[in-house]
């Protein structure tokens, strides 16, 4: 084996992934399982026994934060001469480039700013407002549509036809306005790699000589174009292995298809399945917390051994609103850390990012540090704007200067594109300013993210693939957790938040919050009682009930009795009607679970209600009169 391959520091299953001998490979991986090490060791496996040559491989990651990574991990294996590692508009980008260069074309322009030129285009018409047509135009992008596709597409297309059709007409102006200028957007660039192809023989050939190994992270975030593209590159070869989880499905919103991984034989007949299920990651009581938001019992002990039984459950706080929710965030931070502890240790994660602003205000009175991690913009800060100037004037001294600035600046937005401008000099022989500044608008938000010592705060988009210490989930309220009712990718939102943690979890929420210009009354996301039950005892009843109804309801679950099985349908019945009406979930007034014990104990006072539930006297006392009523029946 290669030096720093080190099989025996895997467990089973990762060491049967990386060993595993099937061409095409899907590997089905949670959170915390380690993926990136398996991902890594199976590409250091297959180059050490020959399977696999180092020069002649591509691996795709969706942002180049995970790109360095793999390549950095790969370095320490031993693996220096990669072929290519990268996104796929960075990779699609680079082809392109040297495509037109070598034909002695001018090499395409990235759109910087799509927003605005459609503002441009529509000439102050209020067809359809130009942040909802820019959303659609990305959706139909990475679903492969045309204009013409798009508007008559009514089983695929998100928004009414009158709508569709002003922005089917402002698409067809914007694709007009980029061939004339020889412009490419972010999508394009995935379209127009696949027709060269597609089309173009010496191109295809050329690229399928040079790339004969894929490896593909987060599979599950994959599209129909990028699909597409990763179809094109294979050709009729089958040398790839994925790897992704479908309960971190979270893109579906922007065109993202996670049955790509989960049907992958239906595309690839010969692919073999292996699943990572222990989380090496995360203490015991989050990896419960986690699994009770899906709905699934806590993790069994022969899917793998729990760590960090002995850390804290996780804990639930009310606040009377979003202000005090802020400022008690803020606190609980300031008492957790103690002295020489990094702030980057800690996080806080909200469903959306004006969420964020509510809690930076928290922090900032308090003086703790914040980073908002993902966000939009940073391109347009003056001392950024000033190093990619600098980078794009360098010509033929890019490298230098790129290696010059890195040395040079600080912690901050400005060092962290002189980091990115050192990357693209490994990933680019002949790097130039005008490319870079191409190849800087593939990249998503988070790959700008700074490294100085602050509170990470982040929605649960842009938390996927990252980790903390000690997590604070905020807003955890209906209306934010979920904001649609009857979207199974809300649920999945939050799995991946509560996952984030690695020792601490903190859940929070606000019984009033400020919608619009009104304040609201709000009621805790339905999925936290779940947390709760999975893992934090319910209270013990009185000293003279122990083990008493509780304890009878649970060995009469199950059983066939008329009477109880006609009283759960009622229970049922009556949550599925009163859900609908009130329009929360049905978990929020009673799961399966309680509907059976309840109907088995069939309880006559709240006290009783109480014990049966597990819940709150308090949460209880708000629908106790209505269970009552049912239980008694007609």
């Amino acid at each position: 084996m290669r030096a720093g391959l080190h099989l025996e520091r895997l467990d089973a299953e990762q060491r049967h992934a990386v060993q595993h001998e099937a061409a095409t490979l899907c590997i089905l991986a949670g959170p915390g399982s380690g993926k990136t090490r398996v991902l890594t060791h199976r590409i250091a496996r297959r180059v050490a026994d020959g399977s696999a040559d180092p020069r002649r491989i591509m691996a795709l990651t969706f942002t180049r934060r995970a790109a360095r990574e793999l390549r950095e991990r790969l370095e320490q294996l031993g693996i220096r001469d990669l072929g290519a590692v990268g996104t796929f508009h960075s990779l699609a980008l680079a082809q392109i480039r040297r495509h037109r260069v070598d034909a002695g074309r001018r090499p395409p322009v990235v759109v910087a700013n799509r927003r605005q030129i459609l503002a441009e285009l529509s000439d102050g018409r209020r067809d359809v407002p130009i942040g909802l047509a820019s959303s659609e135009i990305e959706w139909a992008g990475a679903q492969g549509l045309t204009p013409d596709e798009y508007r008559h597409g009514d089983g695929r297309r998100r928004i009414g036809s009158s709508s569709a059709a002003a922005v089917a007409a402002l698409h067809t102006d914007y694709n007009q306005h980029k061939r004339r200028r020889g412009m490419l957007d972010f999508d394009d660039l995935l379209v127009e790699c696949t027709r060269l192809l597609r089309t173009e023989p010496a191109f295809r050939d050329a690229q399928q000589w040079l790339f004969r190994h894929f490896f593909v992270d987060e599979f599950q975030d994959l599209n129909a174009t990028q699909f597409a593209l990763l179809r094109a590159w294979l050709g009729d070869r089958d040398d790839l292995c994925v790897v992704g989880d479908a309960d971190q499905a979270i893109y579906g919103w922007n065109g993202a298809d996670a049955s790509y991984l989960t049907a992958l034989g239906e595309h690839y007949p010969a692919a073999e399945t292996v699943e990572l299920r222990t989380n090496h990651r995360s203490a015991a009581p989050i990896v419960r917390a986690a699994a009770a938001v899906l709905g699934r019992a806590p993790t069994d002990p022969s899917s793998g051994e729990l760590i960090g039984e002995g850390e804290p459950p996780p804990t639930i706080t009310e606040y009377p609103d979003e202000e005090a929710e802020a400022l008690g965030i803020a606190r609980h931070l300031r008492h957790r850390r103690t002295p020489g502890t990094p702030w980057r240790r800690f996080a806080v994660l909200t469903r959306t990012n004006d969420q964020l602003m509510v809690i930076a205000r928290g922090l900032d009175a308090l003086g703790i540090p914040y980073r908002l991690r993902g966000r939009g913009g940073v391109l347009r800060l003056p001392e950024v704007a000033e190093v990619v100037e600098q980078l794009v004037a360098a010509g033929t001294r890019f490298g230098t200067t790129a290696a010059d600035l890195f040395e040079e600046l600080d912690d901050g937005p400005a060092a962290r594109v002189a980091e990115l401008a050192m990357q693209f000099t490994a990933e680019d022989p002949r790097p130039t300013g005008d490319a870079f500044r191409s190849w800087l608008r593939t990249l998503r938000p988070s790959d700008l993210d700074g490294g100085f010592d602050a509170v990470d705060l982040v929605t649960f988009h842009a938390a996927k693939g990252l980790e903390w210490p000690s997590v604070v989930v905020a807003g955890a309220e209906h209306g934010f957790v979920p904001i649609r009712d009857d979207d199974p990718e809300e649920r999945r939102l939050l799995f991946v938040a509560v996952s984030r943690a690695e020792q601490e979890l903190s859940v929070t929420w606000a019984r009033h919050r400020l919608v619009g210009n009104q304040v609201v009354e709000r009621e805790p996301s339905p999925w936290l009682a779940s947390i709760e039950a999975a893992t934090v005892p319910p209270p013990p009843p009185p000293p003279e009930r122990i083990g008493g109804l509780l304890a009878e309801a649970r060995a009469a679950v199950g059983s066939k009795d008329p009477a109880t099985l006609a009283c759960a349908e009622r229970l049922r019945r009556w949550r599925d009607t009163t859900a609908r009406a009130r329009r929360i979930s049905a978990g929020a007034l009673l799961d399966d679970n309680h509907i059976d014990l309840v109907a088995a104990a069939a309880p006559r006072t709240l006290d009783e209600l109480v014990e049966v539930t597990g819940r709150t006297p308090e949460r209880m006392r708000r629908i106790s009169d209505e269970i009552l009523s049912v239980i008694e029946g007609p």
